[in-house]
């Protein structure tokens, strides 16, 4: 998908090369979820 407003972890940590493996490791479920839940609402205020 190519939006401004979605981004999958792999493309959020390609953005940002500092983000270390042990922090990635902690940061993936939490940033996934969080991308997850702001589609979910724009999607909701879209119908």
């Amino acid at each position: 998908m190519n939006t401004d407003y979605y981004k999958t972890w792999e493309e959020y940590l390609a953005a940002h090369p500092e983000i270390d493996e042990q922090e990635a490791q902690v940061m993936a479920p939490k940033m996934q979820s969080y991308e997850d839940m702001m589609f979910s609402f724009i999607m909701f205020l879209c119908a």
